[in-house]
This record gives structure tokens, C-alpha cells and sequence, in this order.
């Protein structure tokens, strides 16, 4: 069966790894990260599933490589919109540019959050270049480097929380959901710029 109009499959020629991830990047957008395994993605790249072992370690390996992508793509979104902002146009710049890229790449995003290595180095590296932007505005605003932390944690929280909720589940009262985005971020920067980031007293260690 011919692929589809406008869609080129891998199988057609050299597959490679970098086109086995695309195309399974692809197949967990459309069909949902839990969906993704070997065998749905040979189909997907005309191969036999044990060929696709020369490319990755297993279904693991490919989700790895999954994330990876993600992170990197996500990576640049964030870093391009902060370019030429500051402050909190930046931080709305980067909020909606997350959103954007969830909402067209709800896979890839599932993968961002889902996927759990914390001794992954390469992972992490990549996680923290995308959160740099964030961080760096941050700072402009007044921030310490705990506060920092905490800001970050809960501005992607918010974000992540947000974007699962508008792509899988959907917000199913009538009020917009494009307002509730704003009024999100205006209580996040309202916090920020009137200087009302709350400042906890270090908790004592236990005994």
C-alpha cells in the first residue's frame, strides 16, 4: 500500500537512526506515547522489528532517543523566543511557545514528562539548557538562586500541568481556555514583578 499523500515514509531508502526517531516521534504524536513500541514503528519505517535493534537498545533505547529529540526541539523553541525579550514578555514568549509545541507535538511532550532516567547525563544536560532561558529571566527579576529553583519548578509545573490537561483531557467548561493561559501567566509575572515571590525561612533538618 502506498504511504499516504504527503507523508514520506522511512522505508523508502536509507533509514538511519536520526530518521527511526523522527518517525517514531511522529508515530507517538499521533498515536500516543504509550502506544509507541518496536513493532508499531517497523511497520511505520517498513522494516523487520529485530532491524530496528541496529539503531537503538530496544523500545527503551528508542524512547531515549524520543526524548532526546524532544528535549532538543523544545530547546530551541524556548531559547528563540527569548531572543530580543527580557523580563516578562520573555517568560510569556517561552510560556507560549511551550504551549504551542505541546499542542502540536502532544507525543514528544508526553515523553518530556513520562520518561524517567535521572542518571542520564546527556538527559539531563539537555533539560537544563532548556530551562536557561527561564532562569536567566528570572534572575533579571530580583531572584536569589534558591528562589530561582523554586520559580523554575513552578513555572514548567504550571506549564506541563496546563498542556496535559488542553491535550488529552480538555478543559470542558465554556469560559476561553486561551484567557485562563493569560490569567496563568499574569499571576506568575504579578508575583515576580511586585515582589511578593515568597521568601520561606530554610526548614531545620530534622532530627
Amino acid at each position: 500500500m502506498a504511504a499516504p499523500a504527503g507523508r514520506e515514509r522511512a522505508g523508502n531508502g536509507h533509514l538511519g537512526r536520526d530518521k527511526l526517531v523522527a518517525a517514531a516521534a511522529d508515530l507517538a504524536d499521533r498515536e500516543g506515547w504509550l502506544n509507541l513500541n518496536l513493532s508499531r514503528v517497523a511497520k511505520e519505517v517498513d522494516r523487520h522489528v529485530t532491524s530496528l535493534y541496529s539503531y537503538v537498545d530496544g523500545l527503551e533505547g528508542l524512547r531515549r532517543e524520543v526524548t532526546l529529540l524532544a528535549l532538543e526541539e523544545l530547546g530551541q523553541q524556548l531559547w528563540q523566543a527569548a531572543l530580543g525579550r527580557s523580563g516578562p514578555d520573555a517568560l510569556v514568549a517561552g510560556a507560549t511557545g511551550y504551549r504551542d509545541y505541546a499542542r502540536s507535538h502532544p507525543g514528544r511532550t508526553e515523553a518530556l514528562t513520562t520518561f524517567q532516567d535521572h542518571d542520564d547525563q546527556e538527559i539531563r544536560s539537555r533539560a537544563q539548557h532548556l530551562g536557561e532561558p527561564v532562569n536567566a529571566v528570572l534572575r533579571s527579576l530580583g531572584l536569589d538562586e534558591s528562589q530561582v529553583v523554586h520559580a523554575h519548578r513552578v513555572f514548567f509545573s504550571a506549564l506541563r500541568g496546563f498542556t496535559i490537561t488542553e491535550t488529552s483531557a480538555g478543559f470542558r467548561l465554556a469560559e476561553s481556555v486561551d484567557d485562563t493561559f493569560d490569567q496563568m501567566m499574569a499571576l506568575f509575572i504579578e508575583a515576580l514583578t511586585v515582589g511578593a515571590w515568597p521568601q520561606l525561612q530554610a526548614t531545620a533538618a530534622s532530627a
